[in-house]
């Protein structure tokens, strides 16, 4: 259960899937409107006399819906990583939900058949290899933030990974005195 096996699923099991998340998509897709009400000015929501208890319950009702049936398939690993990792590298990059979702889709598209491509080449388990992939490609699409949004040259990286490495600090910390001469 923690691995999974995305390639050793049944036909039947990946119609089943697809039916199952339609219908969520479908639900999400027909009250996006309060979900996203709800998420982005909750305050709001209960001004309008909309019941956000309720909301909450059929969202995250839904929610548990998706998330047990794909660990069944794929493992908790690859799945808490397709959950987290892509919307971590969209809000590194976008402040809106649809330049968000274009890039977390996109993301896990592509680091899926990279990852795919790699576990085939390197003769390694799938999941893993999947979860090891979108690390890598979450950390790279880090130090490019830092690079266009912080003003943060390679050289500077470089330096204060050293000093994270070589330090006893807890982790690593991009400082001003970090990098100052």
């Amino acid at each position: 259960m923690l691995v999974g096996n995305i390639l050793a699923v049944s036909r039947p099991e990946v119609i089943k899937t697809a039916l199952l998340y339609s219908g969520i998509g479908l639900f999400h897709f027909i009250f996006r409107k309060k979900f996203l009400l709800i998420s982005m000015n909750h305050d709001k929501a209960e001004q309008t006399g909309l019941n956000v208890r309720f909301w909450d319950f059929l969202f995250y009702a839904s929610f548990g819906f998706v998330v047990t049936s794909s660990v069944a398939i794929a493992g908790v690993l690859l799945v808490f990583c397709y959950l987290i990792v892509p919307s971590v590298g969209a809000m590194l990059f976008a402040d809106r939900i649809g330049p968000r979702l274009a890039i977390g889709w996109t993301m896990g598209t592509l680091v899926s058949a990279l990852g795919v491509y790699l576990s085939v080449k390197l003769d390694t388990p799938t999941g893993a290899t999947i979860v090891v992939t979108f690390g890598g490609v979450l950390i790279m699409m880090f130090l490019l933030h830092l690079v266009l949004h912080h003003g943060r040259s390679t050289r500077e990286l470089k330096v204060a990974f050293r000093l994270g490495a070589s330090s006893k600090r807890p982790a690593l910390r991009l400082e001003k005195r970090s990098f100052q001469k």
